[in-house]
């Protein structure tokens, strides 16, 4: 048995991180250029409804305002209660060390997409999360959490980005892309 943690997480500062660093991307095996993340310069305000702090990010060619959760508290909550997530929008999950993960759809209001990616940014699982029928009354907490399904990262990763749905089609994402973030910056706050 694996003795790493499952950690079960749903689906901030006012301090933009930002990162001018443009990194080359790398060429797959069969040739072709695999999606890459590139933070901008631009500062960007915090989210209007969470609060929390956002970073831009560009993916295969689109660019994303991505709320960043690095703290346990951010985590749980996750996009948990969002009636909506717009096409340009997102959740980056930052943790301090490399961990096997496994989020459920606790409180999600809609449906999301995810992706793991390992410390040097290769996806190591995506998922497509279907939004779960609420507690009923006669069901209780433990009843309702047991119910969920589980996606998990399937090994050590640490990060996660969620997404409205059909973001991972429309960007061509697949299991083994690399996705290129500002580490160094992300990581500085993640607790």
């Amino acid at each position: 048995m694996n003795s790493l943690p499952l950690l079960l997480l749903v689906c901030g500062l006012s301090a933009p991180i930002s990162c001018g660093t443009v990194r080359t991307p790398e060429r797959d095996e069969d040739g072709s250029t695999p999606p890459t993340t590139v933070a901008t310069d631009t500062p960007v305000p915090a989210h209007p409804v969470s609060g929390r702090e956002r970073i831009e990010i560009e993916i295969a060619g689109e660019r994303f305002l991505m709320e960043i959760s690095d703290d346990d508290e951010e985590r749980i909550l996750g996009l948990g209660g969002r009636p909506r997530l717009g096409r340009d929008e997102g959740m980056i999950f930052v943790y301090p060390r490399p961990r096997v993960l496994g989020f459920w759809m606790k409180d999600c209001l809609i449906d999301l997409e995810i992706v793991y990616l390992d410390r040097g940014g290769r996806i190591a699982s995506i998922h497509r999360m279907k939004r779960e029928p609420p507690r009923t009354d006669a069901e209780s907490m433990t009843d309702y959490e047991d119910r969920l399904p589980r996606y998990p990262s399937g090994r050590v990763v640490q990060y996660a980005l969620e997404f409205a749905p059909g973001t991972l089609e429309r960007l061509h994402l697949k299991k083994g892309a690399k996705i290129v973030l500002p580490g160094k910056a992300l990581l500085k706050n993640a607790r």
